[in-house]
């Protein structure tokens, strides 16, 4: 009889060489993402963040929760008919890039 394997766990944290920037739209945990963008510093990522949060807001008159995604790198906005939309962040901002 054999014994049995266990597996193992990869200790090393991942590590990021630029920020992915989407923007999903849908019912909440289940959002199609309609846009995506990279950027390769924390500043390029909020001039993202940002030009994505204001023309959604006077396109699609999306009130967003805050001006900033928060520490996960989420930020959830409501559209017209209660329409949810996500700018999410991986890895969130405060995750520096190596």
């Amino acid at each position: 009889m054999s014994e049995p394997v266990q597996d193992e766990l990869d200790l090393e944290y991942a590590s990021y060489d630029h920020y992915t920037i989407e923007l999903r739209k849908g019912p909440v945990h289940d959002e199609l993402t309609i846009r995506q963008h990279t950027a390769k510093s924390v500043e390029d990522a909020e001039r993202l963040i940002e030009g994505l949060r204001d023309t959604y807001n006077q396109r699609d008159g999306v009130s967003w929760q805050f001006e900033e995604v928060n520490a996960e790198g989420n930020l959830y906005g409501l559209g017209k008919g209660g329409m949810v939309y996500l700018i999410k962040v991986v890895p969130p901002l405060n995750v520096a890039l190596s």
